[in-house]
């Protein structure tokens, strides 16, 4: 007699699959927990690949090489995340680390020569995407608890020597990086979002020599910075407890410098604009906002453009009692020099 009663499920397969055209291809495979898939394509000499999918459940990850002596990793734990990595050219770098949680997501583009990428999500409903073409480009994304709205990372670089480093953690950060020329670098860092959710970056640089660093902190933060010509820099730090910052910073000719700070205080708004185009403009602003026991919000306005040869402006604010300071400033011409200040 056969007595009928529950059993475990079978276990589910992974699936892995590797193939190779060429010669010294090198590809590891490791899979354990089940319903994992990994697929590896090699075409060239000197192509080398590992993938770790452990303790892991749901996973899928694509490693295409063309080329020769590219390098990639992908290293997949917890469930449900996806990788996807595409090497074309020589000596090319790539490593995709999934630690923990789901629904995270990795796209890393390479075509061309030496170029690095580096993408480590954990705690889930992680996004990134980096493309690399040229040669000699860096690429890091570190993405951490997007569980509380999702981190979102597109990284593009054209050209050689572009660096772009990318931080977000807290959830619902959106950042956009685009380099295009020689030297061009970007950091972006957003943290710990507070109240409701939202720290958002862009930076669009062309030419040479451009730097851009842009850091976000409390949340409702938004930040935009474009360069184009020669030796541009740009620093934007926002912080933020229940407020709003904003700034835009736009650059267009040679050895253009433009600074921006705002700290909001609670419940404050600080909001800044920079337009320069020409010739050695330099702008800088800072915004400190609401400073009061008791005031519900503050704002600063604050807006500086200049268009020439020569310009100068500097602009701090800030707020108290009253709550409100507001500045403009405009130059056109040649040799402007422009200081504010209101408390």
């Amino acid at each position: 007699m056969t007595l009928a009663g529950p059993y475990p499920p079978p276990p589910v397969e992974n699936d892995s699959f590797i193939g190779q055209v060429g010669a010294f291809n090198g590809a590891f495979v490791s899979q354990n927990s089940g319903n994992n898939q990994a697929l590896t394509f090699q075409d060239g000499v000197g192509n080398f690949a590992i993938t770790n999918q452990n303790t892991a459940k749901s996973n899928t990850s694509d490693i295409l090489q063309f080329g020769s002596g590219n390098f990639a990793v992908a290293d997949q734990k917890g469930k449900t995340n996806d990788q996807s990595t595409l090497q074309v050219g020589t000596l090319n770098f790539a490593s995709t680390l999934q630690r923990d949680g789901g629904d995270n997501n990795s796209t890393i583009g390479q075509f061309g020569f030496g170029n690095s990428a580096f993408a480590d999500q954990s705690k889930g409903d992680n996004t990134q995407n980096t493309l690399q073409v040229g040669g000699l480009n860096f690429a890091s994304t570190d993405q951490t608890d997007g569980k509380h709205g999702g981190n979102t990372s597109s990284t593009m670089q054209f050209g050689w020597g572009n660096g772009a480093i990318v931080g977000q953690d807290g959830g619902n950060n959106d950042q956009t990086t685009l380099q295009v020329g020689a030297g061009n670098f970007a950091a972006t860092s957003q943290w710990g979002v507070i109240g409701p959710n939202g720290n958002s970056s862009y930076t669009a640089q062309f030419g040479w020599g451009n730097i851009s660093f842009a850091d976000q902190s409390g949340g409702n933060n938004s930040q935009d910075t474009f360069q184009a010509g020669g030796h541009n820099f740009a620093v934007t730090g926002q912080s933020s407890f229940f407020g709003v910052n904003k700034s835009a910073t736009a650059q267009f000719g040679v050895g253009n410098t433009a600074l921006t700070s705002q700290i909001a205080n609670p419940l404050g708004s600080n909001n800044s604009l920079i337009v320069q185009a020409g010739y050695r403009n330099t702008a800088i602003a800072s915004q400190s906002g609401v400073q009061s026991a008791f005031p519900f919000g503050g704002s600063n306005l604050q807006g500086t453009i200049q268009i020439g040869s020569g310009n100068y402006a500097i602009t701090s604010q800030t707020s108290s009692s009253a709550l409100t300071n507001t500045s403009v400033t405009a130059q056109f011409g040649y040799r402007n020099v422009a200081v504010t200040s209101q408390h």
